[in-house]
């Protein structure tokens, strides 16, 4: 079978065969695995993380689990169940109350499978072409107690590893329950591995700090021009071609150190030279322009993805409708309108709470009404707000530790650096714009 362009280069679920073994990465996880602790893979989006757990720990070969905000541990923790053929019943039992106000307790049973004959307590049946009989046996446990999956997951001979996908999405809450529960399935040998999109270290320590020890944390960025070199090399000898050394650099100058956005401009400079899959005699990429059409085509892409994201996440959640007394404060409209009037080196860096917070009163048309409280709340909720708006992978991340917001899509840096931002802003409806265009309420100056 010839080998294709989208096996080698591009961004894919499965693992393209550019993917390049860092020692720094690799080999630091490869060392995480051998010991008896949980792993931490942490980076922005499109930065590898998938690809290098992938690697060395195939995920058809484990238990996967993709969180969503609306996870609580305790879904987590069915969704492994399942996924070892353990089924959970549940139960509910009226204690107390009256008829208008009822107390109920809800208790769950494992039903666990195993081979053998039966026994006391134990059902099964026998298939007719099977010596080996299946049978069941009923547990209570408390879905709650890391001590309680632990032992099910024991008794079934789990030697897998748990990889949770996503963590970002849970709630703080969630994230704060997953943090102590770690400690507990530590000790008790069951291991996880989880996938973040965040750009600092300590995220879950900050939650709790007996897990210094019991944790690695693995961050896939950042990438090196060497590295960005190599992997292109890698993969254009697979394919029997190579790129102007003069094209490439330019090439990964414009990547803006996302590996994503290397795969992907790589893939687009290809098909422009007439090469979608291995070459009989080698080939090289001598025009420029190709790379310019790579450029302005993957700009398109990212363009029309990431406006879209950023219209969805200033329209916020719904709201209370605004009245003549009552003008709702908008803060997502105005959190990505600052977030379009920071210099690029700043918002590469990560935007203090304090500096987002000037910036949003600057022209905010209840300034003065903009208060600690609803800072918070805007920013504890940020990734809730972007998941159910659809936008996956997210773009910003606020880390509560250091009180900075960042950019988690990097892609996003591409975005900013090939379009203009006051024409993006121009794009995104102004909510009070919309109100006075509607002649709803008479506005406050907005200087006051």
């Amino acid at each position: 079978m010839v080998l294709k362009l989208k096996d080698v280069f591009g961004v894919s679920k499965q693992r393209v065969q550019s993917y390049l073994e860092r020692d720094a990465v690799d080999g630091f996880f490869v060392k995480a695995v051998g010991s008896d602790n949980h792993i931490i893979v942490y980076g922005s989006s499109k930065q590898g993380k998938t690809s290098l757990v992938d690697k060395h720990l195939p995920y058809e070969s484990n238990v996967l689990v993709s969180c969503t905000p609306k996870f609580e541990p305790t879904d987590i923790y069915k969704s492994i169940l399942r996924n070892e053929n353990i089924q959970i019943e549940s139960t509910s039992e009226q204690l107390a109350g009256t008829a208008s106000k009822l107390t109920v307790s809800t208790k769950f049973k494992a039903i666990l499978p195993f081979l053998g004959s039966g026994e006391a307590g134990v059902g099964g049946e026998t298939g007719a072409n099977s010596s080996k009989k299946t049978s069941y046996a009923a547990i209570e446990l408390n879905l709650a107690l890391p001590q309680d999956i632990s032992n099910l997951l024991r008794r079934v001979g789990f030697k897998k590893f748990i990889i949770l996908e996503n963590f970002h999405y849970l709630s703080v809450d969630a994230q704060k329950t997953l943090a102590f529960d770690l400690r507990s399935f530590q000790e008790l040998g069951i291991r996880f591995v989880i996938l973040g999109v965040w750009r600092e270290k300590n995220r879950l320590t900050q939650f709790n700090g007996d897990l210094q020890d019991r944790i690695i944390e693995v961050a896939v960025e950042p990438w090196s021009t060497a590295e960005f070199i190599e992997v292109i090399r890698i993969g254009s000898g697979k394919l029997n071609v190579s790129i102007d050394p003069g094209i490439q650099e330019k090439l990964i100058e414009s990547a803006f150190d996302s590996i994503g956005v290397v795969q992907e401009l790589v893939k687009e400079v290809w098909p422009g030279a007439g090469i979608e899959e291995r070459q009989d005699s080698h080939k090289q990429i001598t025009d420029s322009t190709l790379l310019e059409a790579a450029v302005a085509k993957k700009t398109g892409d990212y363009s029309a993805r990431h406006l879209r994201a950023l219209e969805n996440i200033a329209e916020g959640r719904k709201s209370k409708r605004a009245t003549e007394d009552s003008v709702p404060l908008y803060l997502p409209y105005y959190t990505v309108k600052a977030w379009l009037s920071f210099p690029f080196d700043q918002v590469v860096k990560g935007i203090r709470r304090e500096k987002l917070e000037e910036q949003i009163k600057k022209d905010h048309h209840r300034a003065k009404d903009v208060r600690p409280g609803d800072m918070s709340n805007l920013l504890h909720n940020f990734a809730e707000l972007q998941s159910e708006k659809g936008i996956i992978p997210p773009i910003f991340d606020y880390d509560q530790n250091t009180r900075t917001m960042r950019v988690v899509d990097s892609t996003f840096y591409f975005f900013l650096r090939h379009v203009d931002k006051n024409q993006v802003l121009s794009n995104i409806e102004n909510p009070i714009d919309r109100l006075e265009r509607r002649g709803k309420l008479n506005l406050i100056p907005r200087s006051e």
